[in-house]
């Protein structure tokens, strides 16, 4: 079922138009297969496992960019500060091996994954990479004291029983047309919302009223707002940037194998750079060395002064070669209301007095 979606996921990234009746049947097939394999879990047939420390998810409804990461992060940064010891658990998408290992922030991202190394390289905190998040979990308990699991892209890993379901919902494309993959951008129906805990509207300027009230009308739970924004251009090899003024004096050939590009593009003009070129990579793309060719030939033709990248490639850039700088591009999550809420049902889990009360 996980293979298939992948698969599935790549069509919608570059969809046939031509044959978008064949999509839009597709999709009602995919939604027939995800109705029985929640219905497998649902009936008992399948086994839900319990780690003996209380777990978050973090999910989403749809492919791509959603803020999901950042927002991991971010909460794992706000239980740090109030002495709260979470570690991280995650699939590893795009990593090159099934081993259940905790990535740390040197890791070679090809055992681990890129977004585990990025998760690690911020926070400093362990990250569990397993199919099995179960499995993760346990591994890391052999090493680490743990007070709480957060599970990154969690809403569809129905074998590990979550204390608090968390959807990140992307406050630009929110559901797209409402259609299933892969004719439109949904991995399960906008229903499934029902079974969420908290909501959080990623990617906006400013809290829309009336889209809070669309969103309560499947279930009151509570809603937080917050917003993706750049925090600074970061040369390769450091950890984080303060700030981004003043980084660059010409223009930068822009490239990215991510999910969603045009976010990235987004991005960027947030953030004051002027873009000469842009290339765009499949998400998770390990890059070659004729991949590394062919960006700094675009980079020469386009007149660029640098290359600018987002933190997720430049964990899985291979060239060290200083002839044209490559910085990323730092994001964070910023909360615009509702923070406290979360924070507080997170804290009480991982204190022992509950979290959905």
């Amino acid at each position: 079922m996980k293979g298939l979606r992948r698969r599935i996921e790549g069509i919608h990234e570059d969809p046939p138009t031509l044959f978008w009746p064949f999509l839009v049947s597709l999709s009602l097939l995919y939604r027939g297969l995800v109705a029985l394999h929640r219905w497998f879990y649902s009936s008992g047939l399948a086994r839900v496992k319990r780690l003996p420390r209380p777990v978050v998810s973090i999910g989403n409804l749809t492919v791509g960019g959603g803020g999901k990461t950042p927002l991991v992060i971010w909460l794992v940064e706000k239980m740090a500060s109030r002495g709260i010891r979470a570690v991280v658990l995650s699939r590893g998408y795009g990593r090159r091996s099934r081993r259940t290992l905790l990535a740390g922030p040197e890791d070679d991202w090809s055992l681990s994954g890129d977004e585990p190394v990025v998760i690690a390289r911020r926070t400093r905190t362990p990250v569990a990479v397993a199919r099995d998040r179960y499995l993760g979990g346990m591994k890391a308990l052999e090493s680490q004291e743990v007070d709480i699991f957060i599970m990154d892209d969690g809403f569809q890993h129905r074998g590990l029983y979550r204390d608090l379901d968390i959807v990140a919902v992307d406050g630009l494309r929110r559901f797209g047309s409402g259609k299933l993959l892969p004719a439109g951008i949904l991995r399960e129906p906008v229903s499934r919302l029902r079974d969420a805990d908290l909501v959080v509207v990623t990617k906006s300027a400013v809290p829309d009223h009336r889209f809070e009230r669309e969103l309560k009308g499947f279930k009151d739970f509570p809603v937080m707002w917050s917003d993706f924004r750049a925090a600074g251009l970061v040369p390769l090899g450091t950890a984080r940037g303060s700030s981004f003024e003043g980084a660059l004096e010409g223009k930068a050939l822009a490239f990215c194998g991510i999910a969603n590009p045009q976010g990235f593009r987004s991005s960027l003009r947030q953030a004051g750079v002027r873009v000469a070129g842009f290339l765009a990579f499949p998400d998770h793309h390990p890059f070659s060395v004729q991949d590394v060719d062919r960006i700094k030939a675009a980079a020469r033709e386009t007149g660029s002064c640098c290359m600018v990248t987002t933190e997720k490639d430049a964990v899985r850039w291979p060239d060290d070669d200083p002839e044209i700088p490559v910085y990323f591009l730092s994001m964070v999550t910023v909360p615009l209301k509702g923070e406290e809420n979360l924070i507080e049902k997170v804290e009480r889990l991982a204190l022992g007095t509950g979290g959905n009360n």
